[in-house]
């Protein structure tokens, strides 16, 4: 027996997989629009972000926390490289390894940046009371601890790649 469209659709407006999906297009396509006068995206913005509250980090570990492969990674941070707002720097523990650091510029660039994102995530939520946004606020924060707690198996957070 096949759905009809309208069960189909009923179907995906009640699932949450599917709503925390296009919820986060929706947010990155707003992000995107709100920082284009900084001249970065949203994938872009959450690699800057992670560099400017986290300082020097190896692609490897930036890639891992926003769950983008190696090769994406390498190729965004070439752009972001070409745009001065990062640098490649030897690792001193490590000399097999190279770190990303914020440029000086990169600096200026994402903390300009932060209200922007922030505007975006407020018109996202504007629909919502204060309560509603508490509520959204205290589930995924639930959501997430669960998944980063002790007890979580890693492999749960492994790429398709790694064993």
């Amino acid at each position: 027996m096949t759905q009809s469209p309208q069960d189909s659709h009923e179907f995906l407006f009640t699932n949450i997989g599917f709503l925390l999906g296009k919820t986060n297009q929706i947010k990155d396509r707003l992000l995107d629009q709100f920082l284009i006068e900084e001249d970065i995206t949203a994938g872009q913005v959450k690699v800057l972000f992670r560099l400017y509250f986290q300082n020097n980090q190896r692609s490897s570990d930036i890639s891992k926390s926003l769950n983008v492969d190696g090769g994406a990674m390498t190729r965004m941070l070439d752009r972001l490289e070409k745009k001065h707002l990062i640098q490649r720097i030897a690792d001193p523990d490590d000399r097999r390894s190279v770190l990303i650091k914020l440029t000086d510029n990169g600096h200026i660039v994402t903390s300009r940046a932060i209200p922007l994102a922030q505007a975006a995530i407020d018109n996202l939520t504007e629909c919502l009371t204060f309560e509603e946004k508490q509520n959204l606020l205290h589930g995924l924060s639930k959501i997430v601890a669960s998944f980063l707690s002790e007890d979580c198996p890693s492999s749960l957070f492994k790429t398709n790649g790694e064993k």
